[in-house]
């Protein structure tokens, strides 16, 4: 079974269960890749089962309850049953998203995570949440150890597949996919959470962890076979200097920046400018980026710029940097915040005796490059506006460690999924709408970057692998947090919707009454109209909107009723007759309907009744003198008076501050700093999370999820025309990209000559 299943993929390169391979240049290729994604997952799946089942005996055996043991005994027997079953579905799920994804269809990653993206508050089992946090964990694991595979891979499939993009989430062999698969193909398993939680580990360790070699082997495979072969390959050394991959063995990952013609420019408008949140232009090399800073030192002479080292001095070994750069650390020189960039140099020179009139030795070429840039960049990542003051003086606080990273591995700056960036973009990225009220506790945000932050600083000496474990800790309590945040907004727009429909409901239901002109009816309809009929049309219209049934039976049997007793109403006596008995039978459900009292709903259709039987009088009856006419307003349209009242006095033509406060989409973050704010008083900075869209008032939200604002569309916009509320089309930019490219964009244009190199 298993050979002939390898031969399907790996020798004849063909679809399981009938499925087309691509056509076209790419088909082979396709085709290709299927044949290493499988070959990776079924050399696993076997180590997968055994482990599972091994694991749940030892489990059984060492329970400590009669009912732990059979718990986990119970899973062992039924999971043995449905081996193959879960196996085959998994294989079949894989397959099925695979062709979706060539056929250019939606995988069911991407709708599942579209889904979740936008699904309404529900309450989540607590089975099923500890379900997908296990899910998440495996998917989170292969996303970190091989994100550049990946990064490389969905770049090549997006070639392939003529897409504009591939994400890891639509990537068909990417984690989130192949995790989705497994999750599906184990919800035919019945048993408890415990034991499911056993399987996810052990697919995680026997499955999972052998993805890195297989996005290895497509990316060599593909690159050889002319798919984005400039994507270069870099090795990435972790703790001893051993290069490592997905599963703790090696990589390979390709590097994938690629050099053009262009990256002798660090801000051509090609590359993106700054504030362009999504594209981080080329990054020069090192020494490229040293010489325009050399050259803004040299134009800043007044500023106090720096003289160049003594060159006849010795060169300070690489280990006395580090073991200076060390004592300092130790300082947690929290100083080091407030200097500019030539005092930052100073200090730290002057620290490690390589400044001075009296230096005994200077720093070697690329030490000293390191330093220089690296403290430039740290000026712009404290000068980020997006950041709370408080944060901003506990991410200030690990310019030495980072530092110190940056000279133990010189391509800091190129390496997007360098660990010391991904610290400080994912700290950066949490205090986004961060309000400052005080709170130190322990489930605080200011407690929990202060911990990150102290790790690094006691404990880091030369291992980054620290800021990796530092940073997954710290994701792992910002994952928790942003369940809770969620969980917040989603019951406030739900409270904003309820409002703001209950107010919709009640301005069409008085349209309407407005409309039947409940004043020229007799006081047994207009008592029936007004009262219970009102509330039953303001329920059904909350409950099934204009276009239910309900709402349209009871809309027109008022207007029937409205229609019959109007005076003057040119009545057909037949019709008339034949509706009474179905304009009561209606109006009786309807009252039974809002659970009104049975005397009472007695009480008002006798009363109508009595109104009907006067109107079919040949005289019409009496009627009562209208509330216009008893105000002497009886030529006036009750209409046109209602529209009177409400018509603004002059209508002006919108402009770009009202466009933009009505296309502002749901999830971006914006900055509003009012005149009444005390100088020197942090912007308020929240999101939006709910717009209505009946009357285009809008929820705004902080950082913690708790509301900060709600205004209408008109009145964002007016602070939008006084300067006072800004777009932060920045802030989805990772922190040190958003900081390379202010630095770049600086040093090239301040520069007084631009290197032609």
């Amino acid at each position: 079974m298993k050979k002939s299943r390898k031969v399907v993929y790996l020798e004849k390169n063909q679809p399981r269960h009938g499925a087309v391979v691509k056509a076209g240049p790419y088909g082979q290729l396709v085709g290709a890749c299927r044949g290493i994604l499988f070959q990776h997952l079924e050399a696993g799946i076997e180590p997968f089962f055994s482990q599972v089942d091994d694991d749940l005996f030892r489990l059984a055996e060492n329970a400590t309850s009669n009912q732990r043991q059979t718990l986990f005994f119970d899973a062992l027997r039924s999971f043995r049953l449905l081996r193959k079953q879960i196996e085959a579905n998994f294989l079949q799920e894989v397959e099925n998203a695979y062709q979706l994804f060539w056929a250019g269809e939606t995988i069911p990653a991407t709708r599942k995570a579209e889904e979740t993206e936008n699904q309404e508050l529900s309450l989540v089992e607590k089975d099923e949440l500890e379900e997908e946090l296990a899910v998440a964990t495996m998917i989170s694991r292969v996303k970190n150890a091989r994100h550049r595979d990946l990064l490389a891979l969905d770049m090549r499939f997006a070639r392939m597949s003529e897409r504009s993009e591939v994400t890891h989430e639509s990537n068909p062999v990417g984690p989130d996919t192949l995790a989705l698969a497994f999750r599906e193909a184990l919800s035919e398993w019945d048993a408890d959470v415990l034991a499911r939680i056993v399987a996810y580990k052990c697919f995680d360790r026997q499955v999972m962890a052998r993805l890195g070699d297989a996005y290895e082997a497509m990316n060599i495979h593909l690159a050889e076979n002319g798919v984005l072969p400039e994507l270069r390959y870099n090795t990435i050394h972790r703790r001893g200097g051993a290069p490592v991959g997905g599963d703790g063995t090696r990589s390979a990952p390709p590097d994938t920046e690629t050099q053009t013609d262009s990256a002798s420019d660090p801000a051509s408008p090609s590359q993106g400018g700054e504030g362009d949140g999504a594209t981080l232009p080329q990054i020069p090399p090192l020494e490229q980026i040293w010489h325009y800073v050399r050259q803004l030192q040299s134009a800043a002479a007044s500023l106090g710029a720096l003289p160049a080292a003594d060159p006849s001095l010795p060169v300070m070994p690489r280990g006395e940097v580090m073991a200076g750069l060390t004592r300092l650390q130790a300082q947690a020189a929290e100083a080091l915040t407030q200097m500019d960039f030539a005092g930052q140099q100073r200090y730290l020179l002057e620290q490690l005796g390589s400044g001075g009139e009296e230096a005994k030795a200077r720093l070697g070429e690329q030490e000293q490059q390191v330093i220089d840039v690296i403290l430039m960049l740290f000026n712009q990542v404290l000068d980020d506006p997006n950041l709370p003051d408080a944060l901003r003086a506990l991410i200030g606080r690990l310019q030495i460690p980072v530092l110190k990273a940056a000279i133990a591995d010189p391509g800091f700056l190129e390496n997007q999924a360098h660990p010391a960036r991904r610290l400080l973009n994912e700290l950066a990225e949490a205090s986004v709408g961060w309000r400052d009220d005080g709170d130190r506790s322990e489930r605080s945000l200011y407690t929990q970057v202060k911990k990150a932050v102290d790790r690094i600083v006691h404990e880091f000496d030369d291992d980054v692998g620290l800021f990796e474990e530092v940073r997954a800790e710290f994701a792992a309590w910002k994952a928790r947090r942003e369940r809770a945040r969620k969980i917040l907004e989603a019951r406030l727009a739900e409270a904003a919707s309820g409002e703001e429909r209950l107010v919709v409901a009640d301005q069409r239901v008085e349209k309407l009454l407005r409309e039947w002109r409940l004043q020229e009816l007799p006081d047994g309809a207009a008592e029936i109209l007004q009262g219970p009929w009102k509330k039953l049309l303001t329920i059904l219209w909350l409950r099934e909107g204009e276009d239910g049934e309900n709402w349209k039976r009871g809309v027109e049997l008022g207007a029937r009723i409205a229609a019959y007793l109007r005076p003057g109403a040119d009545l057909d006596r037949q019709a008339f007759l034949s509706d009474i008995p179905e304009i009561l039978a209606g109006l009786k459900k309807g009252l039974q309907y809002i659970s009104l009292d049975r005397k009472r709903i007695s009480t008002l259709l006798n009363r109508l009744q009595g109104c009907f039987i006067t109107a079919l009088r040949p005289d019409g009856g009496s009627r009562r003198p209208t509330d216009a006419e008893a105000l002497g307003k009886g030529d006036r349209e009750p209409e046109a008076e209602a529209v009177a009242e409400t018509q603004p006095e002059e209508l002006q033509e919108p402009d770009e501050h009202d466009r933009q406060a009505a296309e502002l989409a749901e999830g971006t973050w914006i900055r509003i700093q009012s005149e009444s704010d005390e100088e020197g008083a942090e912007p308020l900075v929240c999101k939006l999370v709910w717009r209505s869209r009946y009357t285009g008032t809008m929820v705004f939200v902080d950082g913690q999820g708790n509301k900060a604002a709600q205004m209408k569309e008109e009145e964002l916009a007016e602070l939008f025309r006084a300067g006072h509320a800004s777009l932060l089309e920045e802030v989805q930019a990772p922190l040190i990209d958003r900081a390379l490219r202010k630095m770049l964009s600086r040093l090239f244009h301040q520069n007084p000559k631009k290197s032609d190199e």
